[in-house]
């Protein structure tokens, strides 16, 4: 993992089939999949819906991501989920955020085991190794 800023290139360079690898876009998607998620799962009062969009954003953009950026993206998705719970209970009055973060315990303790395992198989003790190496030094 590496603490420097990294140019614009690096940040939204693309596979050749159009998927974006980068970290900071991953993080975008958990969001603003989270929030459409539970946006529509609110407006069709079926609350499930919107954990089991976490569920997949999670998993899906660990997967997805490049090796490089695992740290931040599984570190970050369970507090993009936050975020998007209250923008959400911002944008919609009917949806209570402690009854929404509650109803959601299990669908992100499933979602974060699997994106922890998927991040172990694609490198991400290394990537820890790696910050814990510059924050001794």
């Amino acid at each position: 993992m590496n603490l420097r800023p990294a140019s614009l290139r690096t940040l939204f360079s693309e596979w050749p089939g159009g998927v974006v690898q980068s970290g900071v876009s991953g993080m975008l998607g958990i969001f603003g999949a989270c929030l459409a998620g539970l946006l529509v799962a609110t407006w069709a009062s079926w609350q499930e819906l919107g954990y089991a969009v976490f569920f997949m954003a999670s998993s899906l953009t660990v997967y997805y991501v490049r090796a490089g950026s695992l740290l931040p993206v599984v570190v970050a998705a369970p507090l993009l989920f936050l975020l998007a719970c209250l923008t959400a209970s911002v944008l919609m009055p009917s949806l209570a955020l402690l009854s929404t973060l509650a109803g959601a315990a299990c669908w992100l303790l499933a979602g974060m085991t699997l994106t922890v395992v998927i991040g172990l198989t694609r490198g991400l003790p290394a990537e820890v190794r790696q910050l814990w190496s510059e924050l001794r030094r």
